[in-house]
């Protein structure tokens, strides 16, 4: 699906914000960083950017190394609630399990900043590290996004694995009742928890609003408590996406495909729900969890730290359970037969490792985990039953309706017979393409208007 190029709302945003941070200058992040150490002098000396987040690393003359970010509004829709929620979860990762994270020293919003135009930002520990991507990515990249060397060694892929497979094993030892965004609560008595109080803001509401320019989702509602009530609104996510992005839709046919697509996926849910763990419990899912945020020691490529923690939530068991779809870092919308056939050579090189660690688990903990409940043996199925296809399809946003995740669900629901389930009526499916096609010419009335002002001025 394109995005939209009529509206720039979110694109201004994001040139202000630039221009504001050249203002800001290396002088602004290092009087915010004194800020939070009693005025000490610190200086500068480091700066890298994502899609999301700019960050600074400042050194104090003591040789003490933070790191200051910021969000980047316009990139980032809902700043301020997307930092609260971060360290939220950066706190409980710290406090409660063996990932490796940095350590929050401050964070505050726009009000708490000296410069409010530059919004919220988080101080936390800097860990030296470089991007296991770096590593892993066959340079230059290719045009349709990064994947994984040819060159690079299955050894090298155990244990780079074997360490991410550490890590998902350690979320999947703490549960929540609910699925939303774990907040810190404070107790009377001095104690603290966590709980579930709102719906999450995930990555992919945030794409659908920053560049469809459609809010789907209501992070501030209440949680979900049930994965079938859960899923059932992703994928009525896709439908408010398709309906109200005026060029959702090339033409007729591509408007009858994608309707009757929501529609048969949005039936196919109560087919790919574990019943056993509808209600929970459920587990801290991460939608940026990939190599480009894990950092390593280049020289031991031991794992240092797990960065960026936006679009965290307790979610659905089946995802944490579920395959990584970038173990040869090309997106599962992108692959190609071959693609298809490499992503499952490494996926057997990534049980393998996971099976190892769970076996070194055991022996650390002195308890045993039945066949049924484990990581490697819930992938496997997930990858044979096509729940690996149907909790991708779902979290996509714009590329929800790419040639490559559908058919591999048709492949599992024609064997299980429930191919016909959810196809809507002709009828309703027409009124539907008409109201597209109006707001399609629509829309291509306005951006030729747009392009024309363009020329002209």
């Amino acid at each position: 699906m394109d995005f939209d190029e009529v509206s720039h709302t979110h694109k201004s945003t994001l040139n202000a914000w630039h221009d504001r941070l050249s203002k800001y200058n290396t002088s602004g992040i290092e009087k915010l960083a004194s800020k939070y150490r009693n005025g000490d002098k610190c200086d500068c000396v480091k700066m890298h950017n994502g899609s999301f987040n700019w960050c600074f690393k400042v050194v104090f003359t003591d040789g003490t190394a933070w790191a200051v970010r910021f969000p980047a509004a316009g990139n980032v829709i809902h700043t301020e609630e997307k930092i609260r929620r971060e360290v939220a979860v950066m706190r409980f990762l710290k406090e409660r399990t063996r990932v490796p994270v940095p350590q929050v020293i401050a964070f505050g919003m726009a009000a708490d900043n000296h410069d409010l135009e530059m919004g919220p930002f988080i101080i936390a520990e800097w860990i030296e590290g470089i991007p296991l991507s770096t590593i892993m990515e066959e340079l230059p990249r290719p045009e349709w996004g990064p994947v994984l060397r040819k060159d690079i060694s299955d050894k090298t892929l155990y244990a780079i694995y074997r360490q991410v497979a550490k890590i998902l094993l350690e979320l999947s030892i703490h549960n929540f009742d609910r699925i939303g965004a774990p907040s810190l609560v404070h107790h009377r008595d001095g104690t603290h928890s966590w709980s579930v109080t709102s719906a999450p803001m995930t990555l992919k509401m945030n794409e659908i609003e920053r560049s469809g320019y459609v809010r789907v989702g209501d992070y501030l509602s209440e949680p979900f408590r049930t994965v079938t009530g859960y899923f059932s609104s992703l994928v009525q996510q896709n439908v408010t996406h398709l309906r109200e992005q005026r060029n959702s839709v090339d033409d007729s046919d591509d408007a009858r495909r994608k309707y009757i697509l929501r529609q048969r996926v949005n039936s196919l849910v109560p087919y790919f729900i574990s019943k056993k763990y509808d209600s929970g419990p459920f587990k801290l899912i991460c939608d940026d969890f990939r190599p480009g945020n894990i950092l390593i020691n280049e020289d031991t490529l031991e794992i240092v730290a797990v960065v960026d923690w936006e679009w965290t939530y307790a979610g659905p068991y089946q995802f944490l359970f579920s395959p990584p779809s970038w173990l040869i870092l090309e997106d599962p919308t992108s692959w190609t037969t071959s693609g298809e056939i490499r992503y499952q050579e490494k996926f057997q090189i990534f049980l393998k490792s996971l099976e190892d660690e769970e076996a070194q688990r055991e022996i650390e903990t002195g308890t045993e985990v039945q066949p049924e409940e484990k990581m490697s043996v819930l992938m496997r199925q997930s990858m044979a039953n096509g729940e690996f296809w149907f909790n991708e399809i779902i979290r996509e946003s714009f590329n929800f309706d790419e040639e490559v995740l559908w058919p591999n669900i048709e492949l599992h629901i024609t064997r299980e017979g429930i191919a016909g389930v959810g196809v809507p009526g002709q009828t309703e499916v027409e009124a539907f393409v008409k109201i597209k096609m109006q707001d399609l010419n629509r829309y291509k009335l306005d951006l030729q208007a747009l392009k024309g002002n363009e020329q002209s001025s």
